[in-house]
């Protein structure tokens, strides 16, 4: 990577460390502005990598971007007052919509598809009752939230089987966060909380961006 891109990078942790202690101590103002910081970093570290010959295109890169961008419009429509979670629903489901289309030339058979069905397989044990406790707000938000669990998924799998281990597991923990965000709204609070939501959304987010570098 470029140097332009580790100083991106660092910067991007910087700002995720500054989020996850500013949603661990309800600071929501500092919240407002260090969540989609974390994002226009990473814009701008996939604009700074160099794409090397075999490995990914300029192409792959602008969907890349792509996902991130929609990924920030998701972040900023759900921290706003009058947030409507379809809308942040539909923002993230194009990003992974997007992080599939980019991730997807790079699919391989191997060990990492096998990992990544695992854990997406272990993850499913939580849909049953998910989506009974999502069905009590109607017909529109539980098919929406059944649509985005197919695709979410399938980005999980997706990445696992690109082999390269960070992407792996940045997707792995991309899912996490979105199953621990549903649980936590739709279910009981989740586990850890909405930090370890942010801290499993950044550092997902973060692995699936570094597979530009692989």
């Amino acid at each position: 990577m470029t140097t332009t891109a580790y100083l991106f990078l660092a910067v991007a942790g910087v700002a995720a460390l500054i989020d996850w202690w500013s949603v661990h101590t309800d600071r929501l103002g500092v919240e407002f502005l260090a969540k989609p910081a974390v994002i226009i970093c990473l814009i701008g570290v996939a604009l700074a990598i160099e794409i090397d010959s075999g490995a990914a295109t300029n192409t792959e890169r602008g969907i890349i971007i792509a996902a991130l961008g929609a990924s920030l419009v998701g972040d900023v429509v759900l921290m706003t007052p009058d947030a409507r979670f379809e809308a942040g629903l539909a923002a993230f489901l194009v990003a992974h919509l997007f992080y599939i289309a980019a991730l997807a030339p790079d699919f391989t058979l191997g060990p990492g598809l096998v990992a990544g069905g695992v854990i997406v397989a272990l993850g499913f044990g939580i849909v049953p009752q998910l989506l009974g406790a999502v069905r009590a707000h109607g017909p529109v938000i539980t098919t929406a939230v059944v649509a985005y669990i197919v695709v979410v998924a399938t980005m999980g799998v997706v990445a696992a089987a690109t082999a390269v281990v960070i992407t792996g597991i940045g997707g792995a923990l991309f899912v996490l966060s979105d199953a621990l965000l549903g649980w936590g709204r739709f279910v009981r609070p989740a586990p850890g909380g909405r930090t370890l939501v942010h801290t499993t959304y950044h550092l997902g987010q973060a692995g699936i961006v570094l597979w530009l570098a692989a």
